[in-house]
């Protein structure tokens, strides 16, 4: 916990990125990647896998579009490298160690964006009634992929309202980024998590949805991702979610 508020307290980012708590969500994500990262492996893997099925049958290898690239523990960036003449990853921020990775790459670009386009409001203290509808930057590649994104873009504006609205306003969120993806002129890849388990001594004792009431078609491929074994968040039950998994979730 020291390394990582030292992390936070040296790692240069706007105030509002810091402030709203997303600095500090990406740090804890890669601190807890080196934690367990033989227990994420598998999960890693196999998103970096299924991204590339995808890439492999897009119309075109012009562009393809990352959202929610984060610390690209889950991009397979040498290969779309190699394979699209452009590369773009968008993220509310990119760390340093993104940076430096990314500036080996010269087809590479990164774009910060605030893909629920509520970060403003959050930072004046109020949210609208209803979230915005958002428009993806660099929507225009010959492959989007929303990379699991979707059940971690209302977290942090539901800490921002009361609980009674917050699971509503958060599935509002989500649907919106659907609607967004769905806008887009080319092929979308979809890598979501679709529900929460809490499991103690194998079997599953709570679990809950992770898109509301949103209910997605049959996945092209899924798993489980062993999130947090315990002890890290609970002593005797590990936390994992279900991943489902869409090469070309509109059909085009």
């Amino acid at each position: 916990m020291l390394r990582e508020w030292v992390r936070h307290l040296t790692t240069p980012a706007p105030e509002t990125v810091k402030r709203l708590g997303y600095l500090r969500e990406q740090i804890a994500i890669a601190a807890r990647h080196d934690r367990l990262r033989h227990a994420w492996k598998e999960h890693l893997d196999r998103t970096k896998r299924f991204v590339l099925w995808s890439a492999a049958n897009a119309s075109g290898f012009d562009k393809v579009t990352i959202l929610g690239s984060g610390g690209l523990l889950d991009v397979p960036l040498g290969d779309l490298a190699d394979d699209f003449a452009e590369v773009v990853l968008i993220d509310i921020f990119h760390p340093p160690a993104v940076r430096t990775w990314a500036a080996q790459y010269p087809n590479l670009r990164l774009v910060e964006a605030d893909l629920t386009e509520l970060a403003e409001d959050m930072a004046q203290g109020e949210l609208p009634a209803e979230p915005p509808q958002p428009t993806i930057p660099d929507g225009d590649a010959d492959l989007v992929v929303s990379l699991n994104l979707l059940g971690q873009l209302p977290l942090i504006p539901m800490r921002h309202l009361p609980e009674k609205k917050a699971a509503a306003y958060g599935a509002e969120i989500q649907r919106r980024h659907l609607r967004a993806l769905q806008a887009l002129p080319g092929r979308v890849c979809l890598i979501t998590e679709v529900r929460r388990e809490w499991v103690e001594d194998g079997e599953v004792d709570a679990s809950e949805p992770a898109l509301g009431d949103i209910k997605l078609p049959e996945p092209d491929e899924s798993w489980l991702w062993n999130l947090a074994p315990a002890p890290e968040l609970e002593r005797d039950r590990d936390l994992r979610l279900r991943i489902a998994a869409y090469s070309d979730f509109f059909r085009k």
